[in-house]
C-alpha cells in the first residue's frame, strides 16, 4: 500500500515538474514574439529628428522579407556601396552581406504603446493614410536595419551606434518608389 502511494506521489511530482518546464518554454516563446529594449531604440532613433509631431504607425511590425534580395543584385549594389550606403565605413559591408540571414528570422510582433514614444499613433485601420509599416529592427553589431514601407513607397533605414550608446542615421538606401499625381 505504501508503495502504491509513493508511486502516486512521484507521478504527482513528475507531473507538476512537467508543467513548470512547459511554462517557461511558453514564456520563453512569447518574449521572443517581443521586441527588446534595443530594437525599440533603433525605432525611437530613426524617427529622433523627423519633426513631426506624429507618426501613424501599423500597430505591428511586418513579416516582409523579399526586399532583402534586392540589395544583392547588380542594380543597387556597386563595388563601393550600396545606393547611399558607402561601404568604406568600417564594417557596414560585412553587415550588410550578414543581413540576408537576419531577414528572414524576423516575426511579427506587436508593439507596446508604452515603450513608444509619444509620437507614435499605433493603427490598425489601414484606410487610414499615411501610415508606416516597418519590419522588426535587426541590430548586426553597431549597426541596425529598419525598413519603412509606406503605401507607395519603400526604404531601408541604416543607424549606428555612437559612442553615447544612441542609434543615429548612417545612411540609406531606397528601394521602390511610386509617384501619384
Amino acid at each position: 500500500m505504501e508503495a502504491i502511494k509513493q508511486m502516486g506521489r512521484n507521478a504527482i511530482s513528475g507531473f507538476v515538474l512537467l508543467m513548470l518546464f512547459g511554462s517557461l518554454l511558453v514564456c520563453e516563446a512569447q518574449q521572443k514574439n517581443k521586441l527588446t529594449k534595443e530594437q525599440y531604440q533603433v525605432i525611437e532613433g530613426a524617427f529622433k529628428n523627423s519633426g513631426k509631431d506624429q507618426t501613424l504607425i501599423f500597430f505591428q511590425t511586418i513579416d516582409y522579407k523579399s526586399w532583402v534580395h534586392l540589395l544583392y543584385g547588380d542594380y543597387y549594389r556597386q563595388e563601393g556601396g550600396i545606393a547611399l550606403c558607402s561601404f568604406e565605413v568600417p564594417g557596414l559591408e560585412r553587415a550588410i552581406d550578414q543581413l540576408i540571414n537576419h531577414v528572414m528570422n524576423i516575426q511579427v510582433k506587436e508593439f507596446e504603446p508604452k515603450k513608444l514614444g509619444k509620437r507614435f499613433v499605433l493603427i490598425k485601420n489601414l484606410k487610414d493614410q499615411p501610415y508606416l509599416s516597418i519590419t522588426e529592427p535587426i541590430i548586426i553589431g553597431e549597426y541596425s536595419f529598419l525598413l519603412f514601407k509606406y503605401p507607395n513607397s519603400e526604404s531601408l533605414r541604416v543607424q549606428k551606434k555612437n559612442k553615447e550608446g544612441e542609434w543615429v542615421y548612417e545612411c540609406s538606401v531606397p528601394l521602390y518608389s511610386v509617384f501619384v499625381d
